[in-house]
Order: C-alpha cells, then sequence, then structure tokens
C-alpha cells in the first residue's frame, strides 16, 4: 500500500501521522508469556500503522488540491438511475450522471443490493463481535508497564480461547489503538458507532494477562465501541456497463489479517490505472471488467484467509493449543508463523504484490482491440 501512497504523492502525508512498526510480538492470554516475537518484514518497505481518520484525511487532502475534483457532503446515494450512461440517484431526488460510477459505499453498500439482489447484501453472523477502544498517552503515560507499551514501535497480540485481542501505538504515539474479538454472545449490531458496556466487555476478558486488564480498566463507560463480525458471499459479478464496486462494496474483510484498508486501496489502484490507459470512454466498460479479472480472485482469497486465522488464533487451551505454541516458537527460526499476519509467506502475498502492474498485465493478456465509434 505505502508504494502506491509513494506513486500518488501521498505518502509524506501519511508518514507525518503514522508508526513505523518494527515488531510483533504474540503473548499468551493468561499471562502475557511471550510465544514469538517477529521483527516486522521490510523487504517490501516499511510497514506502518496508521489511525484511520488520519488515512482518510490524507486521501481526501490529496485529492482535493487536483483541479477536476470536488467533493459534495449530504449527497446520499440512493440508486442507480442507469447503467450506460452511469446515473446514481441522491437522496434528495437528483440524479448525477458521469463516464462512471465507482460504489465505495461500504460493507452495506446500496449499490451492490442494486447490481445483484438482495441475496448478495445477507450478512453470515461469524459468530463473533469486537470491541474498539482507543486510549491516550495522558491516560496511559501514569503506569510506566502501560507507557512501555504506548512508545513501543511494535504491535501486540494477545491469543486465547475463542478470542484475541490486537493493540498498537497511533498518531505519533499519542494514541493506543485497542481491538478485541470475542464470542458474540447477545447478538452485537453490525455497525461501527454502537456503544457496549464496559463491564461486560470485562467479564469477556477476565482472567486475561494484568497488563490488558490494566488498559481496559482505563476505558471510560461510554467510549467502548463494539461490532458484530459478519462475512458476506462471494460476488458473481463487481462490474455492470459503466458502474464498478471497490472495497468493502464488493469484499467486506473481516479483522483477522488487517487487510480492509489495504485492499481498498489496492482496488482504486488497478482501477485508476486502467481508466488512464484506455483510448476513449467507449473502452471503459472492458476496463472495468479487466479491472474485475485483476481484482476479484486475490480480494476474495484474501477474505477467506481471514476465517482460517480466525480459528488458530481462537483455539481453546489443549493439545492443538499447545502445538500451536511450539510452532510460534519455532517460528523464530525461520519456521512458518502460526498467525498469517506474522507469517513470512503470508506477508510477501500481501506485502509484495503490485496492483497496478497486476491491472495492467490482465489488460494487456485479456483485452480486445478497441473499435472506437464513428461520430459520424
Amino acid at each position: 500500500m505505502l508504494r502506491l501512497f509513494d506513486r500518488w504523492g501521498v505518502s509524506s502525508m501519511v508518514h507525518a501521522k503514522d508508526i513505523a512498526l518494527e515488531s510483533i510480538t504474540i503473548r499468551r492470554w493468561e499471562d502475557g508469556a511471550v510465544l514469538s516475537t517477529m521483527p516486522v518484514n521490510k523487504a517490501y518497505g516499511q510497514q506502518t500503522v496508521v489511525h484511520r481518520a488520519d488515512l482518510h484525511n490524507a486521501l481526501i487532502t490529496k485529492a482535493l488540491a487536483l483541479e477536476n475534483v470536488q467533493l459534495k457532503v449530504n449527497s446520499r446515494v440512493t440508486g442507480i438511475k442507469s447503467y450506460h450512461p452511469a446515473a446514481v440517484a441522491l437522496m434528495d431526488g437528483t440524479v448525477v450522471t458521469g463516464d462512471v460510477v465507482v460504489a465505495a459505499d461500504g460493507i452495506k453498500s446500496v449499490l451492490r443490493g442494486e447490481m445483484l439482489g438482495s441475496l448478495a447484501m445477507q450478512p453470515i453472523p461469524t459468530g463473533d463481535a469486537a470491541y474498539r477502544i482507543m486510549l491516550s498517552r495522558e491516560v496511559m503515560e501514569q503506569d510506566p508497564e502501560l507507557k512501555a507499551l504506548l512508545d513501543s514501535p511494535s504491535a501486540t497480540r494477545w491469543i486465547g480461547p475463542h478470542r484475541h485481542v490486537i493493540a498498537y501505538p497511533v498518531r505519533n504515539h499519542d494514541l493506543f489503538n485497542i481491538v478485541l474479538l470475542h464470542p458474540d454472545d447477545h447478538e452485537a449490531e453490525e455497525s461501527w458507532t454502537t456503544t457496549a458496556s464496559k463491564q461486560t466487555m470485562l467479564r469477556q476478558y477476565h482472567g486475561w494477562d494484568p497488563r490488558l486488564l490494566k488498559l481496559l480498566d482505563l476505558v471510560k463507560e461510554d467510549e467502548v465501541l463494539e461490532w458484530k463480525l459478519c462475512s458476506y458471499p462471494s460476488l458473481n459479478l463487481w462490474t455492470k456497463g459503466h458502474i464498478a464496486l471497490l472495497g468493502d462494496a464488493c469484499h467486506p474483510m473481516l479483522p483477522y489479517v488487517a487487510q480492509g484498508a489495504a485492499q481498498a486501496v489496492e482496488d482504486a489502484a488497478a482501477l485508476a490505472i486502467l481508466l488512464s490507459i484506455i483510448p476513449s470512454r467507449y473502452a471503459i466498460p472492458e476496463a472495468l471488467r479487466a479491472y474485475e479479472m485483476s481484482r476479484k480472485p486475490r480480494a476474495e482469497a484474501i477474505q477467506q484467509s481471514g476465517m482460517a486465522n480466525r480459528t488458530i488464533l481462537h483455539l481453546p487451551d489443549g493439545p492443538e493449543q499447545e502445538a500451536r505454541d511450539k510452532q510460534f516458537l519455532a517460528s523464530t527460526s525461520s519456521a512458518a508463523n502460526p498467525d498469517k499476519w506474522a507469517d513470512a509467506a503470508t506477508q510477501k502475498l500481501l506485502w509484495g504484490w503490485d496492483a497496478e502492474e497486476h491491472a495492467l498485465a490482465t489488460w494487456s493478456e485479456n483485452t480486445r482491440p478497441v473499435h472506437l465509434e464513428s461520430s459520424l
């Protein structure tokens, strides 16, 4: 992703707020014992973590600096009026037309439902939900042990029966991001903005590493967010006419391998470079088909890998867990890491990919000569 940002001239704004990770530490749930500490693989460039809002702001700032970009707010799209030419209706009744409409409208995409019907909108509960909390330097720096977590350029993963936690600093070490995945035993909502009970969260992690519990004790009651984790069926298509789906609208990612934003950026890179090389607007449908061919197999494979990683991370204590933990220890001396996010082979697959290069190769291998329509 960062290589793409370098090409787009966005990296400096991202690096102003991000943190370059140096290692990933895996800890056992009840005592925090270190199962493995893996240095971050820099063969594919520096790997960083960034607050989602800081990433959004960097991309928006860069886009708005372009003369041909306008940002219209309070303009919710309610439906498709036409696929060729591309036209969508807004909530106020306005119809917006364009050469291309890109539906990057998220996991509950209105346009996905319009293009593919109600079955494409059916969530499949994973059985998990996730708490999201963010702690400030102000509340953490009073405790030397917690301050060390905040100041370290490292991600920490606690793993235990049916649960795991991932935590790392963001925004120049001023904030500490914690995501806690757990059994969905009370039907959480599939929303990023639903608040949850702090006491319920503490009960979910009763008996876990005292360092983690100290972090959770610092959270204010009204600052615990929880969302239900659902997968979605693979789609038959991502494009139709002059309309294309992108990001979570076509391949919602579960958080087990931390690829949601990265795969959306790869989509954008592939789509943009294909639209930039076509000879005229008459080739737009073919460019969109090449975009889908380039991106769909990879994105869907990464989707599926998330559920596999969930199984590994959430093993109950017992023989399988003990064998996994031995594999964690062996991974420090070149063996495969059970956690796909920390595994060298998986990192090569995720981080060594060039979405623009692959899109161009797909175009070259699969497109027919473009015959332009006569204006006569």
